[in-house]
Protein backbone atom coordinates (compact mmCIF):
# COMPACT_ATOMS: atom_id res chain seq x y z
CA UNK A 1 0.00 0.00 0.00
CA UNK A 2 1.26 3.70 -0.59
CA UNK A 3 1.17 5.39 2.55
CA UNK A 4 1.11 8.77 1.14
CA UNK A 5 3.46 10.13 3.40
CA UNK A 6 6.67 11.75 2.32
CA UNK A 7 9.57 11.09 4.14
CA UNK A 8 10.31 15.20 4.43
CA UNK A 9 6.62 14.91 6.10
CA UNK A 10 6.95 16.81 9.47
CA UNK A 11 4.83 15.09 12.17
CA UNK A 12 3.61 16.16 15.23
CA UNK A 13 2.18 13.32 17.60
CA UNK A 14 -0.50 14.97 19.69
CA UNK A 15 -1.01 12.93 22.98
CA UNK A 16 1.69 10.77 24.38
CA UNK A 17 -0.35 8.16 25.60
CA UNK A 18 1.48 5.12 27.35
CA UNK A 19 -0.09 3.12 24.46
CA UNK A 20 -0.87 4.91 20.73
CA UNK A 21 1.23 8.14 20.95
CA UNK A 22 4.37 6.41 22.63
CA UNK A 23 3.88 3.70 19.56
CA UNK A 24 2.88 6.33 16.85
CA UNK A 25 6.15 8.19 18.18
CA UNK A 26 8.42 5.50 17.89
CA UNK A 27 7.22 4.09 14.66
CA UNK A 28 8.29 7.10 12.48
CA UNK A 29 11.33 7.83 14.89
CA UNK A 30 12.54 4.14 13.62
CA UNK A 31 11.71 4.90 9.90
CA UNK A 32 13.72 8.51 9.99
CA UNK A 33 10.80 10.50 9.89
CA UNK A 34 10.83 14.26 11.82
CA UNK A 35 8.56 13.80 14.41
CA UNK A 36 7.93 15.81 17.52
CA UNK A 37 5.59 15.07 20.28
CA UNK A 38 3.40 17.06 22.83
CA UNK A 39 1.41 16.48 25.79
CA UNK A 40 -0.35 18.67 28.28
CA UNK A 41 1.07 16.87 31.13
CA UNK A 42 4.45 18.09 32.73
CA UNK A 43 7.50 15.90 31.76
CA UNK A 44 7.64 14.50 35.77
CA UNK A 45 4.19 12.74 35.05
CA UNK A 46 5.31 11.18 32.04
CA UNK A 47 8.29 9.90 32.58
CA UNK A 48 7.84 6.01 32.39
CA UNK A 49 6.58 7.10 29.30
CA UNK A 50 9.43 9.17 28.02
CA UNK A 51 11.82 6.32 29.22
CA UNK A 52 11.07 4.43 26.18
CA UNK A 53 10.69 7.03 23.79
CA UNK A 54 12.93 7.32 20.78
CA UNK A 55 15.62 9.88 21.35
CA UNK A 56 15.21 11.33 18.10
CA UNK A 57 11.66 12.71 19.26
CA UNK A 58 11.36 15.95 19.81
CA UNK A 59 9.12 16.55 22.96
CA UNK A 60 7.48 19.30 23.99
CA UNK A 61 5.83 18.82 27.49
CA UNK A 62 2.80 20.65 29.49
CA UNK A 63 1.73 22.45 26.68
CA UNK A 64 -0.89 21.59 23.59
CA UNK A 65 -0.69 25.30 22.23
CA UNK A 66 -1.78 26.22 18.82
CA UNK A 67 1.63 27.93 18.90
CA UNK A 68 3.63 24.85 18.65
CA UNK A 69 1.96 24.84 15.35
CA UNK A 70 4.43 27.65 14.00
CA UNK A 71 7.15 24.67 13.49
CA UNK A 72 6.40 24.26 9.99
CA UNK A 73 4.11 20.77 10.48
CA UNK A 74 2.35 18.91 7.69
CA UNK A 75 0.55 16.03 9.88
CA UNK A 76 -1.15 16.05 12.83
CA UNK A 77 -1.30 12.19 14.46
CA UNK A 78 -3.84 12.55 17.17
CA UNK A 79 -3.98 10.26 20.35
CA UNK A 80 -7.78 8.97 21.28
CA UNK A 81 -7.52 10.44 24.44
CA UNK A 82 -7.17 13.68 23.30
CA UNK A 83 -10.48 15.60 22.08
CA UNK A 84 -10.76 16.78 18.65
CA UNK A 85 -12.12 20.23 19.58
CA UNK A 86 -8.86 21.35 21.68
CA UNK A 87 -7.55 24.57 19.99
CA UNK A 88 -4.24 22.93 18.65
CA UNK A 89 -5.88 20.47 16.48
CA UNK A 90 -8.87 22.79 15.33
CA UNK A 91 -6.03 25.48 14.57
CA UNK A 92 -4.28 22.70 12.39
CA UNK A 93 -7.70 22.07 10.35
CA UNK A 94 -7.78 25.50 9.59
CA UNK A 95 -4.73 25.92 8.56
CA UNK A 96 -5.14 23.00 6.31
CA UNK A 97 -2.72 20.93 8.57
CA UNK A 98 -4.23 17.18 8.15
CA UNK A 99 -5.21 15.31 11.29
CA UNK A 100 -4.93 11.77 11.37
CA UNK A 101 -5.31 8.95 14.08
CA UNK A 102 -2.98 6.35 15.16
CA UNK A 103 -5.30 3.73 13.38
CA UNK A 104 -5.23 5.56 10.20
CA UNK A 105 -1.43 5.98 10.61
CA UNK A 106 -1.19 2.35 10.95
CA UNK A 107 -3.62 1.60 7.92
CA UNK A 108 -1.10 3.46 5.87
CA UNK A 109 1.29 1.29 6.17
CA UNK A 110 -0.46 -2.41 6.83
CA UNK A 111 -0.76 -5.05 4.26
CA UNK A 112 -2.95 -7.83 4.66
CA UNK A 113 -7.00 -7.79 5.46
CA UNK A 114 -9.08 -6.03 8.33
CA UNK A 115 -12.15 -6.95 10.06
CA UNK A 116 -12.64 -4.17 12.31
CA UNK A 117 -14.93 -3.78 15.27
CA UNK A 118 -16.54 -1.20 16.97
CA UNK A 119 -19.92 -0.25 19.32
CA UNK A 120 -20.38 0.62 23.29
CA UNK A 121 -19.89 -2.69 24.63
CA UNK A 122 -19.14 -6.22 23.72
CA UNK A 123 -16.25 -4.87 20.99
CA UNK A 124 -13.21 -6.33 22.92
CA UNK A 125 -14.40 -10.04 23.36
CA UNK A 126 -15.70 -9.90 19.61
CA UNK A 127 -12.34 -8.71 18.33
CA UNK A 128 -10.88 -11.41 20.43
CA UNK A 129 -12.87 -14.18 19.73
CA UNK A 130 -13.04 -12.74 16.13
CA UNK A 131 -8.49 -13.05 16.12
CA UNK A 132 -8.63 -16.27 18.03
CA UNK A 133 -11.28 -17.97 14.88
CA UNK A 134 -9.09 -16.77 12.53
CA UNK A 135 -5.88 -17.88 14.08
CA UNK A 136 -7.74 -21.63 15.02
CA UNK A 137 -8.64 -21.87 10.81
CA UNK A 138 -4.45 -21.65 10.42
CA UNK A 139 -4.53 -17.99 9.26
CA UNK A 140 -1.69 -15.41 10.94
CA UNK A 141 -4.17 -13.11 12.39
CA UNK A 142 -4.03 -10.74 15.69
CA UNK A 143 -6.40 -8.24 17.70
CA UNK A 144 -5.02 -4.76 17.76
CA UNK A 145 -6.61 -1.05 18.17
CA UNK A 146 -8.75 -0.23 21.44
CA UNK A 147 -7.95 -3.65 22.59
CA UNK A 148 -4.48 -2.11 24.29
CA UNK A 149 -2.23 -2.87 21.55
CA UNK A 150 -1.84 -0.04 19.12
CA UNK A 151 -2.58 -1.03 15.37
CA UNK A 152 0.56 0.40 14.54
CA UNK A 153 2.18 -2.28 16.84
CA UNK A 154 1.32 -4.75 14.24
CA UNK A 155 2.38 -3.17 10.72
CA UNK A 156 5.77 -5.02 10.64
CA UNK A 157 3.99 -8.43 11.06
CA UNK A 158 1.53 -8.05 8.53
CA UNK A 159 1.59 -9.69 5.00
CA UNK A 160 -0.75 -10.00 2.16
CA UNK A 161 -2.10 -13.42 4.07
CA UNK A 162 -2.41 -11.42 7.29
CA UNK A 163 -5.71 -10.72 8.75
CA UNK A 164 -5.63 -7.72 11.50
CA UNK A 165 -8.76 -7.74 13.53
CA UNK A 166 -8.90 -4.12 14.82
CA UNK A 167 -11.09 -2.91 17.82
CA UNK A 168 -12.30 1.05 17.29
CA UNK A 169 -13.57 3.31 20.02
CA UNK A 170 -15.56 6.83 18.45
CA UNK A 171 -12.15 8.33 19.86
CA UNK A 172 -10.00 6.43 16.99
CA UNK A 173 -12.64 6.97 14.45
CA UNK A 174 -13.15 10.68 14.51
CA UNK A 175 -10.02 10.96 12.55
CA UNK A 176 -9.71 8.62 10.10
CA UNK A 177 -9.44 9.10 6.17
CA UNK A 178 -8.86 6.55 3.90
CA UNK A 179 -9.39 3.37 6.45
CA UNK A 180 -11.36 0.97 4.97
CA UNK A 181 -11.95 -2.94 6.30
CA UNK A 182 -13.18 -5.69 4.71
CA UNK A 183 -15.15 -6.23 6.87
CA UNK A 184 -17.04 -3.33 9.41
CA UNK A 185 -18.98 -4.68 12.82
CA UNK A 186 -20.93 -2.42 14.46
CA UNK A 187 -21.89 -4.30 17.98
CA UNK A 188 -24.74 -1.69 19.81
CA UNK A 189 -25.16 1.82 20.72
CA UNK A 190 -25.85 3.21 24.11
CA UNK A 191 -25.64 6.40 25.62
CA UNK A 192 -21.30 6.66 26.80
CA UNK A 193 -18.90 9.50 26.63
CA UNK A 194 -21.69 11.66 26.44
CA UNK A 195 -19.19 14.06 28.36
CA UNK A 196 -17.12 14.54 24.86
CA UNK A 197 -20.46 14.55 22.54
CA UNK A 198 -23.10 16.35 22.04
CA UNK A 199 -25.52 13.83 21.94
CA UNK A 200 -26.43 10.51 20.69
CA UNK A 201 -26.28 10.94 17.02
CA UNK A 202 -22.53 12.79 17.17
CA UNK A 203 -21.69 9.59 19.26
CA UNK A 204 -23.24 7.73 16.36
CA UNK A 205 -21.74 9.09 13.64
CA UNK A 206 -18.30 8.57 15.08
CA UNK A 207 -19.02 4.74 15.04
CA UNK A 208 -20.44 5.00 11.92
CA UNK A 209 -17.29 6.58 10.56
CA UNK A 210 -16.02 2.61 10.51
CA UNK A 211 -18.03 2.20 7.42
CA UNK A 212 -17.27 5.18 5.40
CA UNK A 213 -14.84 4.10 3.31
CA UNK A 214 -16.21 0.82 2.56
CA UNK A 215 -17.61 -0.38 -0.84
CA UNK A 216 -20.07 -2.40 -1.59
CA UNK A 217 -17.60 -5.30 -2.27
CA UNK A 218 -16.99 -4.73 1.87
CA UNK A 219 -19.70 -6.24 4.53
CA UNK A 220 -21.10 -4.36 7.34
CA UNK A 221 -22.16 -6.23 10.30
CA UNK A 222 -24.86 -4.36 12.23
CA UNK A 223 -26.90 -5.57 15.67
CA UNK A 224 -30.29 -6.60 14.19
CA UNK A 225 -31.96 -5.98 17.93
CA UNK A 226 -30.83 -2.66 18.51
CA UNK A 227 -33.13 -0.04 18.69
CA UNK A 228 -31.07 3.25 17.82
CA UNK A 229 -28.93 1.31 15.25
CA UNK A 230 -32.47 0.22 13.33
CA UNK A 231 -33.54 3.90 13.48
CA UNK A 232 -30.37 5.73 12.24
CA UNK A 233 -28.67 3.86 9.96
CA UNK A 234 -29.58 4.75 6.76
CA UNK A 235 -28.47 3.74 3.61
CA UNK A 236 -24.56 1.87 3.11
CA UNK A 237 -22.43 1.12 0.31
CA UNK A 238 -21.21 -2.49 1.92
CA UNK A 239 -23.19 -4.80 2.08
CA UNK A 240 -25.02 -4.69 4.83
CA UNK A 241 -25.94 -7.99 7.19
CA UNK A 242 -27.38 -8.40 10.44
CA UNK A 243 -27.47 -10.59 13.72
CA UNK A 244 -30.14 -10.93 16.31
CA UNK A 245 -31.06 -12.62 19.25
CA UNK A 246 -34.64 -12.30 18.22
CA UNK A 247 -34.86 -12.30 14.44
CA UNK A 248 -34.70 -15.78 12.08
CA UNK A 249 -34.45 -13.92 9.35
CA UNK A 250 -30.96 -12.15 10.35
CA UNK A 251 -28.13 -13.36 8.80
CA UNK A 252 -27.28 -14.16 12.12
CA UNK A 253 -29.27 -16.10 14.97
CA UNK A 254 -29.99 -17.77 18.06
CA UNK A 255 -32.76 -20.17 18.12
CA UNK A 256 -32.07 -20.53 21.97
CA UNK A 257 -29.33 -23.24 22.07
CA UNK A 258 -27.97 -23.04 18.31
CA UNK A 259 -26.24 -19.69 16.14
CA UNK A 260 -27.15 -20.65 12.50
CA UNK A 261 -25.82 -18.62 9.81
CA UNK A 262 -28.04 -17.26 7.10
CA UNK A 263 -27.25 -17.85 3.43
CA UNK A 264 -29.91 -17.10 0.40
CA UNK A 265 -32.95 -19.24 1.59
CA UNK A 266 -31.27 -21.62 3.25
CA UNK A 267 -29.34 -21.43 6.94
CA UNK A 268 -26.54 -23.55 8.32
CA UNK A 269 -25.90 -24.38 12.19
CA UNK A 270 -22.41 -23.06 13.05
CA UNK A 271 -22.21 -23.24 16.91
CA UNK A 272 -24.22 -25.17 19.73
CA UNK A 273 -23.93 -22.09 22.65
CA UNK A 274 -24.09 -24.53 25.41
CA UNK A 275 -20.54 -25.15 24.88
CA UNK A 276 -19.02 -21.68 24.50
CA UNK A 277 -17.16 -20.98 27.79
CA UNK A 278 -18.86 -17.54 28.26
CA UNK A 279 -21.15 -16.34 30.86
CA UNK A 280 -24.25 -14.40 29.44
CA UNK A 281 -26.60 -13.49 26.83
CA UNK A 282 -24.32 -10.74 25.24
CA UNK A 283 -21.57 -13.13 24.59
CA UNK A 284 -24.05 -15.02 22.35
CA UNK A 285 -24.37 -11.92 20.34
CA UNK A 286 -20.71 -11.33 20.73
CA UNK A 287 -19.98 -14.99 19.23
CA UNK A 288 -22.79 -14.17 16.33
CA UNK A 289 -21.00 -11.22 15.51
CA UNK A 290 -17.18 -12.93 15.47
CA UNK A 291 -18.47 -15.97 13.52
CA UNK A 292 -20.58 -13.75 11.03
CA UNK A 293 -17.42 -11.32 10.40
CA UNK A 294 -14.96 -14.37 10.00
CA UNK A 295 -17.58 -15.86 7.68
CA UNK A 296 -17.95 -12.91 5.58
CA UNK A 297 -13.88 -12.20 5.76
CA UNK A 298 -13.68 -15.53 4.19
CA UNK A 299 -16.19 -15.34 1.61
CA UNK A 300 -15.15 -12.12 0.14
CA UNK A 301 -11.31 -13.96 -0.16
CA UNK A 302 -13.35 -16.78 -1.49
CA UNK A 303 -12.20 -19.36 0.71
CA UNK A 304 -14.18 -21.89 1.96
CA UNK A 305 -14.06 -23.33 5.77
CA UNK A 306 -16.26 -26.32 7.49
CA UNK A 307 -18.66 -24.82 9.77
CA UNK A 308 -17.56 -27.17 11.88
CA UNK A 309 -14.00 -26.03 12.69
CA UNK A 310 -15.20 -22.61 13.34
CA UNK A 311 -17.75 -24.19 16.64
CA UNK A 312 -14.48 -25.78 17.64
CA UNK A 313 -12.65 -22.10 17.54
CA UNK A 314 -15.52 -20.52 19.18
CA UNK A 315 -15.83 -23.87 21.90
CA UNK A 316 -11.74 -23.39 22.76
CA UNK A 317 -12.16 -19.54 23.23
CA UNK A 318 -12.16 -18.97 27.39
CA UNK A 319 -12.91 -15.13 27.70
CA UNK A 320 -11.26 -12.06 28.41
CA UNK A 321 -10.00 -10.94 32.12
CA UNK A 322 -12.16 -8.72 33.53
CA UNK A 323 -14.98 -9.38 31.68
CA UNK A 324 -17.68 -11.56 33.46
CA UNK A 325 -14.89 -13.39 34.75
CA UNK A 326 -15.36 -15.94 37.54
CA UNK A 327 -12.93 -15.49 40.11
CA UNK A 328 -13.87 -18.03 43.02
CA UNK A 329 -17.12 -19.49 45.45
CA UNK A 330 -16.44 -18.51 49.07
CA UNK A 331 -19.47 -20.37 50.98
CA UNK A 332 -21.97 -20.60 48.13
CA UNK A 333 -21.37 -17.24 46.82
CA UNK A 334 -19.64 -16.91 43.10
CA UNK A 335 -17.27 -13.94 43.12
CA UNK A 336 -17.38 -12.09 39.51
CA UNK A 337 -15.24 -9.38 37.98
CA UNK A 338 -16.83 -7.27 35.29
CA UNK A 339 -14.36 -4.43 35.54
CA UNK A 340 -14.27 -3.80 32.27
CA UNK A 341 -17.79 -2.98 32.64
CA UNK A 342 -18.08 1.09 32.33
CA UNK A 343 -21.16 1.83 30.59
CA UNK A 344 -25.01 1.47 31.83
CA UNK A 345 -25.41 -1.40 28.65
CA UNK A 346 -22.43 -3.33 29.85
CA UNK A 347 -23.91 -3.30 33.65
CA UNK A 348 -27.69 -4.59 32.11
CA UNK A 349 -25.77 -7.63 30.22
CA UNK A 350 -23.98 -8.03 33.01
CA UNK A 351 -27.45 -8.73 35.49
CA UNK A 352 -29.09 -10.47 32.86
CA UNK A 353 -26.82 -12.96 33.01
CA UNK A 354 -26.34 -13.65 37.02
CA UNK A 355 -28.52 -17.02 38.05
CA UNK A 356 -30.46 -15.10 40.01
CA UNK A 357 -29.97 -12.71 42.75
CA UNK A 358 -26.67 -10.88 43.45
CA UNK A 359 -24.89 -8.29 44.89
CA UNK A 360 -23.30 -5.71 42.88
CA UNK A 361 -20.61 -3.57 43.45
CA UNK A 362 -20.62 -0.13 41.51
CA UNK A 363 -19.49 3.36 40.79
CA UNK A 364 -16.35 5.07 39.96
CA UNK A 365 -16.28 8.15 37.71
CA UNK A 366 -19.15 9.15 35.39
CA UNK A 367 -19.38 9.25 32.26
CA UNK A 368 -22.50 12.04 31.47
CA UNK A 369 -24.70 9.16 31.09
CA UNK A 370 -28.29 7.96 32.38
CA UNK A 371 -27.52 5.66 35.39
CA UNK A 372 -31.29 5.81 36.29
CA UNK A 373 -31.84 3.72 33.08
CA UNK A 374 -30.42 1.10 35.36
CA UNK A 375 -33.31 0.89 38.40
CA UNK A 376 -35.44 -1.59 36.84
CA UNK A 377 -32.34 -4.23 36.13
CA UNK A 378 -31.15 -3.31 39.54
CA UNK A 379 -34.99 -3.91 41.32
CA UNK A 380 -34.99 -7.87 39.37
CA UNK A 381 -31.93 -9.32 39.92
CA UNK A 382 -29.78 -7.14 43.08
CA UNK A 383 -30.48 -8.47 46.40
CA UNK A 384 -27.52 -5.65 47.79
CA UNK A 385 -25.90 -2.64 46.53
CA UNK A 386 -22.64 -1.65 47.15
CA UNK A 387 -21.29 1.81 46.10
CA UNK A 388 -17.77 2.60 45.57
CA UNK A 389 -16.10 5.67 44.13
CA UNK A 390 -16.19 8.99 43.54
CA UNK A 391 -20.03 8.64 41.94
CA UNK A 392 -21.04 7.27 45.64
CA UNK A 393 -23.18 10.14 46.59
CA UNK A 394 -24.88 11.06 42.95
CA UNK A 395 -25.64 7.18 43.25
CA UNK A 396 -26.85 7.15 46.71
CA UNK A 397 -29.28 9.87 45.50
CA UNK A 398 -30.34 7.79 42.33
CA UNK A 399 -30.37 4.93 43.75
CA UNK A 400 -31.81 5.74 47.25
CA UNK A 401 -34.78 3.18 47.16
CA UNK A 402 -32.31 0.36 47.38
CA UNK A 403 -30.83 1.81 50.47
CA UNK A 404 -27.31 1.17 49.25
CA UNK A 405 -24.12 0.44 50.56
CA UNK A 406 -21.06 2.41 50.61
CA UNK A 407 -17.57 1.14 50.83
CA UNK A 408 -14.71 2.91 51.00
CA UNK A 409 -12.12 1.10 49.17
CA UNK A 410 -12.43 -2.31 47.12
CA UNK A 411 -11.37 -4.35 50.14
CA UNK A 412 -14.19 -2.82 51.99
CA UNK A 413 -16.97 -3.11 48.94
CA UNK A 414 -15.91 -6.99 48.75
CA UNK A 415 -16.27 -7.58 52.62
CA UNK A 416 -19.48 -5.75 52.69
CA UNK A 417 -20.28 -7.54 49.39
CA UNK A 418 -20.03 -10.64 51.64
CA UNK A 419 -21.69 -9.78 54.35
CA UNK A 420 -25.08 -8.84 52.80
CA UNK A 421 -25.14 -12.02 50.09
CA UNK A 422 -26.71 -15.01 50.84
CA UNK A 423 -25.71 -18.90 49.78
CA UNK A 424 -26.57 -18.98 45.85
CA UNK A 425 -26.04 -15.30 45.51
CA UNK A 426 -22.82 -14.05 42.49
CA UNK A 427 -21.30 -11.11 43.90
CA UNK A 428 -20.72 -9.03 40.94
CA UNK A 429 -18.05 -6.07 40.52
CA UNK A 430 -19.91 -4.61 37.21
CA UNK A 431 -19.09 -0.66 37.69
CA UNK A 432 -20.43 1.03 34.60
CA UNK A 433 -18.00 3.59 35.45
CA UNK A 434 -14.37 4.78 34.12
CA UNK A 435 -11.71 3.68 36.73
CA UNK A 436 -10.04 6.73 36.88
CA UNK A 437 -10.54 8.02 40.20
CA UNK A 438 -9.59 5.46 42.44
CA UNK A 439 -7.50 3.14 39.95
CA UNK A 440 -4.64 3.39 37.29
CA UNK A 441 -7.37 1.50 34.70
CA UNK A 442 -10.07 -0.70 34.57
CA UNK A 443 -7.30 -4.01 34.60
CA UNK A 444 -5.85 -2.39 37.69
CA UNK A 445 -9.41 -2.19 39.20
CA UNK A 446 -10.13 -6.01 38.28
CA UNK A 447 -7.29 -6.91 39.81
CA UNK A 448 -7.43 -5.17 43.16
CA UNK A 449 -11.05 -6.89 43.34
CA UNK A 450 -9.40 -10.21 42.77
CA UNK A 451 -6.57 -9.65 45.72
CA UNK A 452 -9.50 -8.57 47.92
CA UNK A 453 -11.76 -11.96 47.41
CA UNK A 454 -8.55 -13.81 47.65
CA UNK A 455 -7.84 -12.09 50.68
CA UNK A 456 -11.47 -12.42 52.08
CA UNK A 457 -11.11 -15.92 50.90
CA UNK A 458 -7.81 -16.56 53.23
CA UNK A 459 -10.07 -15.30 56.12
CA UNK A 460 -13.09 -17.23 55.66
CA UNK A 461 -10.78 -20.62 55.60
Amino acid sequence: MNNGIDKKTKILVVGLGFRSGLAACNFLAERDYSVSACDQKEAQLLSGIIEKLDGRVNLVTGSQDPSLLDEGFDLVVLSPGVPVAIDLVQTALKRGIPVISEIELAYRFMKGGIIAITGTDGKSTTTMLAAHICRQLGFKSAPAGNIGIPLISLVDRTREDFISVVELSSFQLETIHDFRPDVGVLMNVTPDHLDRYRGMEEYFNAKMNISKNQTEEDYFIVNGDDLFIREHIGAVAPRLLRFSLEDETADAFWDGRYIFIRDGAGRTMVCDTTKINLIGVHNIQNTMAAVLAVMMYLKKKNIAVAPDMIAEACYSFHGLPHRMEPVTTIKGRQFINDSKATTVGSVQMALRSVKDKCVLILGGQTKGDDYSRLISDIEKRVRTLVLIGESSNEFSKIFSKFNPVLATTMEDAVQKAFQHSKEEDDILLSPGCASFDMFDSFEHRGEIFKKAVESLERGNQ
